[in-house]
């Protein structure tokens, strides 16, 4: 679903694009595989280094082991993965939700 995001949610969102490449390279470098090992060497570094909301922060390293596990299966692999465009991976219900027309981001503002 594609939302035009107040400028709040812009700040979000670039924090967001941030984190998701720190937490690819983070990922890669260190050969982190299971979510937990992910869990313990980023969660703490996403709330606290880039203050992003407790939800937001599962999100983007779930996300960021995605994008990891994709490069890590291309055969083709080049430069690593590095995300350029503003996006959130959000799941209904504890990361957005619908209210009066307008799409909330919870925990981090609306959009």
């Amino acid at each position: 679903m594609r939302v035009s995001p107040e400028p709040g949610a812009v700040e979000l969102l670039r924090r967001y694009r941030i984190a998701l490449n720190y937490a690819i390279n983070k990922i890669l470098s260190l050969n982190l595989k299971t979510i937990n090992e992910v869990h313990r060497e980023l969660y703490r570094e996403l709330r606290e280094w880039l203050g992003l909301p407790p939800r937001i922060a599962l999100n983007c390293y779930r996300d960021s082991i995605a994008n990891a596990k994709g490069w890590r299966n291309n055969p083709h692999r080049g430069r690593r993965p590095r995300v350029k465009r503003l996006s959130m991976l959000l799941h209904h219900g504890s990361g957005y939700r619908i209210k009066d027309g307008y799409v909330e981001i919870v925990g981090g503002g609306s959009g």
